[in-house]
């Protein structure tokens, strides 16, 4: 019973810190906990014959699980200290994700403002030219086929008639709007939204430290506090002694149940 509840508490812990579940996924994940202690511990209780082997593997697995446990129950009780160790392990992180990000927005603004250099340019090109020719002469040509008799002589000298088709073409000439006018509220339309992109990726570039902490804080890595933990372990021997504490305690709720199990057999 001990066992269980001490592991079901690591369970429910486990689910919820680093697995984000509700409390009703939490509960089915200590359970599971419970139930895998319970088929680890009834292959002792009810083992019926003597074999070192298995008490050996065993006696590992107890060392395993003991070692998890304590890691887990550390962690949950190092919450608040982690958490302030979080901050100088999220700066390093910070400064390390921030350059490459930084330099990609950077070079994502200067090929805007090449972009937006070369749609002006354009731009004002088109003015010039439609300053210069506000409109443009088209020519039409017209044409229209006409029959035209032609009498012609065959071999024997009988003239003979025959109608030939000849086309008369006529051109004239009409005066639009320069067609650089129409497409000047396009091209307005793309350098406005271009600059709208520009001005949010430097917006982007200002708050990307602010943006990256607050990533890097809302997510709860295993590996992260893990790495966390054993800096603090290190720095820290009143921590390292409540981890030790807590390593022994549930090693020995591990072999007492195996000793007594063996001391059953012998006797």
């Amino acid at each position: 019973l001990i066992m269980c509840v001490l592991w079901g508490l690591i369970g429910y812990s486990f689910a919820s810190r680093y697995l984000h579940a509700n409390v009703w996924m939490s509960a089915i994940a200590a359970a599971m906990f419970v139930l895998i202690i319970v088929q680890i511990e009834r292959q002792i209780i009810l083992q019926t014959h003597r074999n070192n082997y298995l008490q050996f593997f065993r006696g590992w697995i107890a060392v395993m699980m003991a070692l998890i446990g304590s890691l887990i129950i550390d962690q949950i009780i190092f919450k608040d200290d982690i958490d302030l160790e979080k901050e100088t392990f999220i700066n390093t992180k910070v400064n390390a994700i921030y350059p490459d990000r930084a330099a990609e927005r950077r070079r994502q603004i200067s090929e805007l403002d090449s972009v937006i250099a070369a749609k002006e340019a354009q731009r004002n090109k088109m003015l010039e030219d439609i300053r210069q020719n506000p409109t443009t002469t088209i020519t039409n040509v017209n044409t229209t086929p006409v029959l035209v008799p032609r009498t012609t002589v065959d071999s024997t000298g009988r003239a003979v008639t025959t109608n030939s088709i000849q086309k008369v073409s006529a051109v004239s000439t009409s005066q639009i709007a320069n067609p650089n006018a129409v497409l000047l509220a396009p091209l307005d339309s793309q350098i406005t939204n271009l600059r709208m992109l520009k001005v949010a990726k430097e917006d982007s570039l200002t708050n990307l430290r602010t943006a990256i902490e607050n990533t890097l804080k809302q997510k709860t890595g295993f590996l992260d506090e893990l790495n966390i933990m054993w800096s603090l372990l290190s720095k820290s021997p009143p921590a390292a002694m409540v981890y030790i504490i807590w390593f022994l305690l549930l090693l020995g709720l591990e072999l007492f149940i195996l000793m007594n199990k063996r001391h059953e057999q012998l006797t």
